[in-house]
């Protein structure tokens, strides 16, 4: 008898749970009985079956035995107990037995809630980590399969707007499952949706809403089905499937203790649900509201309350000259460049939090030197919690450049009739002047007064030419492309300009090529190009010693060439890549905009020309090349065909 309780306590301490210890128990007793074929009952509190050992048919007596304490309850039949052994021994052993199944009983509870328990926690883990659906309902049914020892598993959610179930997980044994329908008025799965409650059943088959085609092979057998409860409703069913070996008995029902481990689990997976969806919605407006910032052609800055950048869209970057994607962290925008005039920037921060927004202009001014004039907003994100900072922006370089270079344009039209006016009023007394002076010279005998009228027309003709040059600089502009010859303007130009330069110690020189063939472009727009050249190169030259300015015009296959050269001191090499943007100068407020050669490079641009700046070595200066493509060979049309 002490042999015998040794080897149930032995037994009692290595089983895995309360069924393998039962038959466990069945095969001793078989043993006890000299082999007797023995059929064994039992029921605990959250777990019940039935379990045989030994052969029945051999000579003996049959007997049966029991065990009782409150819920708990054992039988033992044996078939055919051999002489020897009595009743009395068989009751000893179940009894002994049946208390340590309490004990074992207790063990795996325990067990398995530390098992629940454990994978409850790694189960929020990974919500944290991944709150992706599919990946979560996955993970989570694969480990409960792996803990009530199923073989299949499935995940069947409601369809939006339909009486149908899809299976959007399906595992194991149950793997033909996947993405299969099963209807929510004539399926067990239904039934567990629609009324809320789990269900546990012996054989799938048996039950009276069964759907055969969710179970093509036949053998699946006992079942778990729990509703996923959401705060929206029963959004679908989670079950776990034991399947029947062929040519074996069916496999052991699933416990109470086991459902309540099923159910605890999927409360858990329909919070995981939840939450993957909340957090997906939540990416999603996130990335829907990342999108329309970073699409935003205004500049935005994200910034904390001391101005460093947390965040720059697509347009910030590109005004503060930035090549890498995301925002520089941890540098401010005054680093990158931003300043205000009106008021120190980081006080506009500092203030930002108790003040209305902030609206003002500031300067960017990056490292690649392209100055840009913006209007600024900055508020604070008060609202969303958060102490942070937006900085927008309006660049309005452009705007404004417009606006001055077309006021610009406008006080050189005002100029231009201002002029025209004043040349046709010159006309009339240079005539008389004429006259008066040729009527002298054919009146008089005297040599010297002869000479002296001779002086005074050849200096009126001369100062008839130059206001007709300045009449035809002053013309309206033309508003269609017409062939120009540019030595003409080029002549024109420097008529005016030579006598007044000459008392500034200043020579005018051309060399001009009659033979260039014309230009095709507005007169108008070329003229300006030539007086801004000479311009330039005036301003260079002037000094106590003589200057000297250079013009001359060439013909080079297909294209002429007109060079503007001086004898001043030259362009310095580090801004020769910045003398042709908008409001560049080197000369002072009173004496230029900027303006000149920005304008007068987008007018030789525009006609299919090119403009840059070299050494003079003739002059030692700088010296400006413009060439324009030749305009085509006029073709007469009586000569064609």
């Amino acid at each position: 008898m002490m042999e015998s309780i040794t080897r149930l306590l032995t037994e009692a301490a290595a089983a895995k749970n309360v069924r393998a210890y039962w038959e466990t128990v069945a095969r001793l007793l078989s043993e006890r009985a000299g082999g007797a074929g023995v059929e064994l009952m039992y029921r605990g509190v959250n777990e019940a079956g039935a379990v045989t050992a030994g052969a029945a048919g051999q000579a003996g007596v049959a007997i049966e035995v029991r065990w009782e304490e409150g819920e708990r309850r054992a039988q033992a039949a044996f078939t055919s107990v051999p002489p020897g052994v009595t009743k009395a021994e068989l009751q000893s052993s179940l009894e002994v037995a049946s208390q340590l199944a309490i004990m074992v009983g207790r063990r795996a509870e325990l067990e398995r809630e530390r098992r629940l328990g454990s994978f409850l926690i790694e189960l929020s883990r990974w919500l944290l980590a991944t709150p992706d659906r599919d990946l979560l309902l996955r993970y989570t049914m694969q480990s409960l399969m792996s803990l009530v020892g199923a073989e299949g598993s499935y995940v069947a959610l409601r369809e939006p707007h339909s009486d149908e179930l899809r299976v959007v997980i399906a595992l194991g044994m149950a793997e033909d499952k996947k993405g299969m329908t099963l209807p929510l008025a004539a399926s067990t799965t239904g039934r567990v949706v629609q009324s809320g409650q789990p269900l546990v059943t012996a054989n799938i088959f048996a039950e009276p809403d069964a759907y055969p085609p969710a179970n093509p092979s036949g053998l699946a057998c006992s079942m778990m089905l729990t509703p996923l409860q959401t705060s929206a409703g029963v959004v679908g069913a989670a079950g776990v499937i034991r399947y029947r070996k062929p040519g074996q008995d069916a496999p052991a029902t699933f416990s109470l203790g086991e459902l309540h481990y099923f159910t605890a689990v999927a409360a858990h997976i329909a919070s995981g649900m939840e939450l993957a969806q909340a957090v997906q919605s939540s990416r999603e407006a996130a990335q829907r509201a990342a999108a329309m910032v970073n699409a935003s052609p205004l500049p935005m800055a994200l910034v904390d309350p001391h101005g460093r950048v947390l965040q720059l869209n697509a347009a910030g970057r590109a005004v503060f000259g930035l090549t890498e994607p995301g925002g520089p962290g941890g540098t401010s925008l005054q680093e990158l460049g931003l300043s205000s005039s009106e008021v120190a920037f980081r006080d506009v921060l500092s203030r930002a939090s108790f003040q209305p927004p902030w609206h003002g202009r500031v300067v960017v001014t990056p490292e690649s030197g392209d100055r840009r004039i913006c209007d600024c907003t900055v508020t604070v994100l008060s609202g969303l919690g958060s102490e942070n900072v937006l900085v927008a922006l309006y660049d309005r370089t452009d705007e404004l450049r417009a606006q001055r270079e077309l006021i610009a344009r406008e006080k050189l039209a005002t100029v231009g009739e201002i002029a025209s006016g004043v040349a046709h009023e010159v006309n009339n007394p240079l005539a008389a002047i004429r006259m008066e002076a040729e009527l002298l010279k054919r009146g008089t005998r005297d040599a010297d007064t002869e000479a002296a009228a001779s002086t005074i027309v050849r200096e009126v003709d001369r100062a008839a030419r130059i206001v007709r040059s300045l009449l035809r600089l002053a013309r309206r502009a033309d508003t269609d492309p017409t062939r120009v010859q540019l030595h003409d303007l080029v002549r024109d130009v420097a008529e005016i300009r030579e006598r007044v330069l000459r008392a500034e110690n200043v020579e005018v020189r051309t060399r001009l090529d009659l033979s260039v063939p014309p230009v095709l472009g507005l007169g108008q727009d070329l003229q300006q190009v030539v007086i801004n050249l000479v311009t330039n190169a005036e301003h260079a030259v002037r000094g106590p010693k003589p200057g000297v300015i250079q013009l001359t015009t060439q013909a080079r296959a297909g294209w002429v060439r007109l060079t503007v050269e001086d004898s001043g001191p030259g362009v310095p090499k580090d801004i020769r890549g910045r003398i042709f943007d908008p409001f560049f100068t080197t000369k002072s407020p009173d004496e230029g905009t900027g303006l000149g050669l920005s304008i007068s490079q987008r007018v030789v641009a525009e006609v299919g020309g090119r403009m840059w700046v070299e050494d003079s070595e003739e002059l030692g200066g700088a010296k400006f090349i413009v060439e324009l493509p030749a305009a085509p060979e006029r073709v007469d049309s009586e000569t064609v065909g």
